[in-house]
């Protein structure tokens, strides 16, 4: 139980409490600083540091990760940064935690160029990297896209002989399978075994994501069945991950019945396995189904997204329930607020294979009012309908003006 407030409160009731003197040493006034970050309030916890000074009280480099991590924790990088340099000037030498903890805040901020640069002068100055500090900057250039640096660090963590972790390795594999790569990403899990590092739920979630986007189901099942062996119980985005899979593959009745085995080894359902499930049923053609676990999303304490509503109206134009589709979305109009282009494109397609060309037309010209920008789905959407229906003239017209938004829209990004 972590409740750093609780810590604060204590403290302020001890200091106005009659009849007790408290002198604070350097050990209480790090603990507090801590909890004034962790509890995001690295302004009082400066303010705390200011009190330290004047009572004497020399701070020391747990003072200075502390406050560091208070600003990073906050997403003020930059007062990071300045807090660090203040500190160095007071004579306090940086060390690996504080470094760490800034590389890796670039990196999530996706300033990998400046966390590369910090983690050069931080070697130059003699700071050798630790496992966390090589993971933060692989899982940055992975998430950047940059595989070819990510692997140059690892190879130079290996020689180094800092022992890569199951997060590095993860980062890895995640970045792979998600630019397409899966032989490489099945490399580095390889590694990763003969280096003795189990893997975790994100990593075996990652490779049977990477394994059913390659159609390749069957060897996801096995991934499956080999982390549970292994004693890593899957998560919800696994099985959903799986399922998924089964249900592109048009293994319908296979993805139904993993998810009902998820449920079973008492894994929660959340909104995203509901969504899977839905989309399973309307599949199989089984409508009702499909709307009884829609329906019954709110009061099992999951709340449907836009995505679950975006997934109800493409199953019912689907099965051919144009009314049932039509007024879900004049219900989804009066009670939401979030209705994006891929609903209207969902609405446009099925109005249009429903023999409803102009409404839906009348729909897509009206997009910009609602404050929805038609992206290049909708409009080729719209263009193919408006040619199946014989309207070549509002076709030719719609694709011209088309045609000049995308050169408008190079024009100013070169």
């Amino acid at each position: 139980m972590e409740r750093y407030d609780v810590v604060i409160t204590l403290w302020k009731c001890m200091e106005n409490a009659e009849g007790i003197e408290i002198s604070p040493d350097l050990y209480t006034c790090n603990i507090l600083v801590n909890c004034f970050c962790r509890c995001f309030q690295p302004s009082l916890a400066l303010s705390y540091f200011g009190k330290m000074m004047k009572l004497g009280i020399e701070p020391d480099i747990v003072t200075a990760s502390s406050l560091v991590n208070g600003f990073c924790l906050r997403d003020s990088i930059n007062d990071a940064v300045y807090v660090a340099g203040q500190m160095e000037e007071m004579g306090i030498k940086r060390d690996v935690v504080v470094d760490t903890i800034l590389i890796d805040s670039l990196c999530k901020k996706r300033l990998v160029d400046s966390a590369l640069e910090l983690f050069k002068r931080m070697k130059n100055r003699g700071i050798s990297p630790n496992v966390v500090t090589y993971s933060s900057l692989i899982t940055g250039l992975c998430n950047s896209g940059r595989l070819t640096d990510a692997n140059r660090l690892l190879l130079e963590m290996i020689s180094r002989k800092v022992n890569p972790n199951v997060i590095t390795f993860s980062a890895l594999i995640h970045a792979y399978v998600k630019c397409g790569k899966l032989l490489k990403a099945d490399a580095v899990y390889e590694k990763m075994i003969q280096l003795s590092i189990d893997p975790n739920v994100f990593t075996y979630s990652s490779l049977i994501n990477g394994l059913c986007v390659h159609n390749c189901v069957d060897e996801a099942r096995k991934m499956l069945d080999l982390m549970i062996s292994k004693g890593c119980a899957p998560n919800v985005v696994t099985y959903s991950t799986l399922a998924n899979g089964y249900f592109k593959s048009a293994r319908v009745h296979d993805g139904i019945n993993l998810l009902y085995e998820m449920f079973q080894r008492g894994v929660a359902e959340n909104t995203v396995s509901c969504n899977t499930l839905i989309q399973g049923y309307f599949q199989a053609g089984d409508i009702d189904l499909a709307l009884g676990v829609f329906g019954n999303m709110t009061s099992n304490g999951l709340p449907p997204n836009i995505r679950s509503y975006n997934i109800v109206l493409a199953g019912l134009f689907a099965n051919g329930e144009v009314g049932k589709a039509l007024k879900c979305f004049e219900h989804m109009q009066k009670t939401r607020n979030d209705l994006d282009i891929i609903t209207f494109t969902i609405m446009i397609h099925g109005m249009c294979k429903a023999c409803m060309v102009e409404k839906a037309y009348d729909l897509f010209c009206k997009l910009k009012f609602k404050g929805v920008e038609p992206d290049c789905a909708a409009y080729t959407t719209m263009i193919s309908g408006l040619n199946r229906a014989g309207m070549r003239t509002e076709a030719n017209a719609l694709n011209r003006f088309y045609q000049k938004a995308r050169a408008l829209k190079r024009k100013r990004i070169s």
